[in-house]
């Protein structure tokens, strides 16, 4: 019997889920990692549920693949991602509201570079305002019709298949999960939605089916006027096969985290069960209440204790307290700072400023693989837009070949070279080897300068503070020299 569930995810959406989960677990800090109980912080053997429990809430989590990935998905976007000024007009003003929602296109660009880092792919699809069929282009424009991006995380896409056409490999399968929540009077409730795309030799269609109980059924569908299925992949991991199952390309620093987690929880485990001493009494017999049972001993300040004196022996009871040695803390402690500085070099952190950790040919080694990292992926995010406003102008009826070159910051400081490459330019400046426009565009790129930094209105307010020619001559000459002073007037 054949599978009409179009929710089925594909085997490359199953290879990559649990990946995925355990990113977003991690992203969700504390809070979700310790929800996750046993599947990141395994339980003793033996020990019992409620000392599990209590290890568990008190369990701490340091997000340092948190920091990692946000300082990379940063980098590109210092400066505004754009378009080239020789651009269609038409474009020129979608590129300030490209998604139909109010964000510009470096917002979007953001969003899909940050979850293709994460994830190890994105997906932009290039969609359209429906419209009834047969209207013009002019009509089109008219009922304010228009295309515009749709940014679909990984975890959405639960299918996607390649096949030729033309001797080029594009998509002709894709399946879309489109769960939505809505208000049902007070309450809430979720409607599960599966967009269908299909293409063949009779063109590019779009199928949206809905569950209603336990069936699916057919919520509306359409066809693709442009003759393909507009899905724009962006990769930053590497694809295994020739399939859409990737290596994401800060797989391993997610797996340190976990064992990072684990150590930290281990270590904090220890600390609790050393830090508190130990309450030994000698020779005293454990008082019992008129049942039998164990009586509880009150220790701490304002406490009187009464040790009892045995006349036979000729001696008293005693008690004192042992305090554990701690060695296996600090060897603990120890080793969580070794490997937390493995999961910095790891994670490229040499690109941020560092205190002292990293010995400088490590920060040097992992500030050149970060940096050629980071750039690469800038240039296949470059190479995503440019696709997509491919299929923005096929949308619009503008040739490809006017479709615009888009600009992405790939221009990244070196980091901790940067003061000492501000010297080398001081001194070219010096000797008027580099003009004043220059010297202040090599500041802004090494982050001397802030990114807001405006040249000519810092030129307006230098000339603003200058003295004036009077002023200057009143503050160098003596006030004594007479005659030059009626000179220089």
């Amino acid at each position: 019997m054949s599978n009409t569930n179009p929710s089925t995810p594909s085997a490359d959406y199953k290879a990559m889920s649990d990946y995925w989960r355990m990113v977003d677990d991690i992203m969700g800090g504390a809070p979700a990692m310790r929800a996750a109980k046993t599947r990141y912080l395994p339980q003793f053997e033996d020990e019992p549920e409620p000392d599990y429990a209590r290890r568990l809430a008190v369990s701490p989590f340091t997000p340092l693949y948190d920091g990692s990935f946000r300082n990379l998905a940063s980098k590109p976007f210092s400066k505004e991602v754009r378009i080239g000024e020789d651009a269609p007009e038409i474009l020129k003003k979608l590129v300030e509201d490209i998604d139909g929602a109010g964000n510009h296109l470096h917002v979007v660009a953001r969003e899909v570079f940050k979850g293709a880092i994460n994830y190890g792919c994105d997906w932009l699809l290039v969609d359209h305002t429906a419209v009834p069929a047969g209207v013009t282009l002019g009509d089109e424009r008219a009922m304010g019709a228009r295309p515009y991006w749709v940014r679909i995380p990984a975890k959405s896409v639960i299918a996607v298949y390649e096949g030729q056409f033309g001797g080029e490999t594009v998509i002709v399968h894709a399946r879309i999960s489109e769960a939505e929540t809505v208000r049902d009077g007070f309450d809430e409730k979720t409607i599960e939605r599966v967009r269908e795309f299909n293409r063949d030799e009779t063109g590019a269609r779009w199928t949206l089916w809905r569950k209603d109980a336990e069936s699916w059924t057919v919520e509306a569908e359409g066809v693709f006027s442009i003759g393909l299925i507009p899905l724009v992949p962006m990769f930053t991991g590497e694809r295994e096969g020739n399939g859409f199952a990737v290596r994401p390309p800060l797989r391993d620093l997610a797996h340190m985290q976990i064992t990072e987690y684990q150590m930290e929880a281990n270590l904090a485990y220890v600390q609790t069960n050393t830090t508190f001493p130990s309450h030994v009494f000698q020779g005293v017999e454990q008082p019992l209440d008129a049942a039998g049972k164990p009586v509880s001993v009150s220790v701490g300040p304002r406490t009187v204790m009464f040790m009892p004196f045995d006349g036979e022996s000729g001696k008293f009871g005693d008690y004192k307290q042992v305090e554990p040695s701690g060695t296996a803390a600090t060897a603990l402690r120890e080793d969580l700072d070794a490997f937390r500085k493995e999961m910095r070099e790891a994670g490229m952190q040499p690109l941020m400023p560092q205190s002292g950790n990293l010995t400088a040919t490590a920060t040097a080694v992992a500030e050149a693989k970060a940096h050629s990292a980071v750039e690469a992926w800038a240039l296949a995010l470059k190479d995503v837009l440019e696709q997509a406003f491919v299929y923005t102008c096929m949308w619009l009826g503008i040739p490809e070949d006017q479709a615009p070159d888009v600009i992405v910051n790939t221009d990244f400081a070196v980091g901790e070279k940067s003061v000492e490459e501000m010297g080398v330019i001081d001194t070219m400046y010096e000797r008027e080897l580099l003009s004043g426009e220059q010297y202040v565009e090599e500041a802004l790129r090494r982050g001397i300068l802030a990114p807001t930094y405006d040249r000519e209105a810092d030129e307006k307010r230098i000339e603003a503070e200058a003295p004036d020619d009077d002023d200057l001559a009143a503050a160098v000459l003596p006030a004594n020299n007479q005659e030059q002073q009626e000179e220089a007037a």
